[in-house]
């Protein structure tokens, strides 16, 4: 499911079948980059890497366990870099 499909989802249970113009999906867009950018700064997402890590590491669901995080590392590079180098240390002791 996209993004367009999940609004209209939502939207569609307060007033069903209304098209949902491409103009509203990019609004809304526009408001949760600037939450995302607010709420989810590098250092909280640090903060919170080993706990993602841990849970990757059990099999668990990251993505749905954490969203904002998961959300933050598919668009920070640096922040990528720091859990695919704790990931990898982490897997190589396990391996131990």
């Amino acid at each position: 499911m996209n993004l367009k499909e999940l609004i209209l989802k939502i939207r569609n249970r307060f007033s069903p079948h209304e098209e949902l113009r491409d103009e509203a999906v990019l609004g809304f867009l526009r408001v949760l980059e600037k939450v995302r950018e607010e709420e989810a700064p590098c250092s909280e997402i640090f903060a919170r890497l080993d706990e993602y890590v841990e849970n990757e590491l059990h099999g668990q669901d990251t993505a749905r366990l954490m969203p904002l995080v998961k959300e933050h590392l598919d668009m920070c590079s640096d922040c990528c870099e720091e859990y695919e180098a704790l990931l990898e240390v982490l897997e190589k002791t396990d391996e131990k």
